[in-house]
């Protein structure tokens, strides 16, 4: 690094990566605040890679503002950011943790056996009725091609083209998804890692 920046005052560095966008002098503000500022957010959030991470979205937040204002002060200006920064990971992280605990408390609520197979019976009972909406040609061909058959295989059987076979499995799976959507959520709960 130029030594002429290691004597400029913080101001001036911050004058000139202002006005003439000058790398150099944001890499000088850079070497001389991070470790302050990264000892202070480590302070108050107790894990160094969020407190790393919150220091470099500080000088990004610098950076891509360098045009836009006039900082009086620059050591208050970089540890308002930082705070201002701290606050926003403390609140993602409760938004996170909250949502979390919710997902938790929903998974047990399903996770109770009287549920699972009373939402499995209604689940069945509804696949059923959707399966009754499909012609009697395309329920075979959808139930033949659940049941492990190629569509070439189908087509043999049934004497239709592979292309009738791949029609009638798409049109199939539209009426079913659609007669299932609303519960499609409670099959997502059921059986969250199929």
């Amino acid at each position: 690094m130029n030594y002429i920046y290691t004597e400029c005052s913080d101001e001036n560095l911050l004058a000139l990566i202002g006005g003439q966008q000058d790398e150099q002098a944001f890499e000088a503000l850079y070497n001389r605040y991070f470790k302050v500022l990264f000892n202070f957010a480590y302070s108050k959030v107790n894990d160094r890679f969020p407190a790393q991470e919150i220091v470099q979205e500080v000088f990004v937040s610098l950076w891509q503002q360098r045009d836009g204002q006039q900082i009086e002060c620059c050591r208050s200006f970089l540890f308002t950011i930082i705070k201002r920064k701290i606050i926003s990971f403390y609140r993602k992280e409760y938004t996170r943790q909250h949502h979390y605990d919710q997902w938790g408390t929903e998974q047990h609520v399903v996770s109770d056996p009287a549920d699972q197979v009373t939402l499995t019976a209604d689940l069945q009972s509804r696949y059923e009725q959707g399966l009754d909406l499909l012609s009697p040609k395309c329920q075979e061909v959808f139930v033949m091609s659940r049941q492990g058959f190629s569509n070439k295989q189908i087509g043999v059987e049934l004497a239709i083209s592979e292309k009738t076979v791949e029609q009638h499995i798409t049109k199939a799976l539209r009426i079913l998804r659609a007669h299932l959507k609303e519960h499609l959520i409670s099959a997502v709960l059921l059986f969250p890692f199929l």
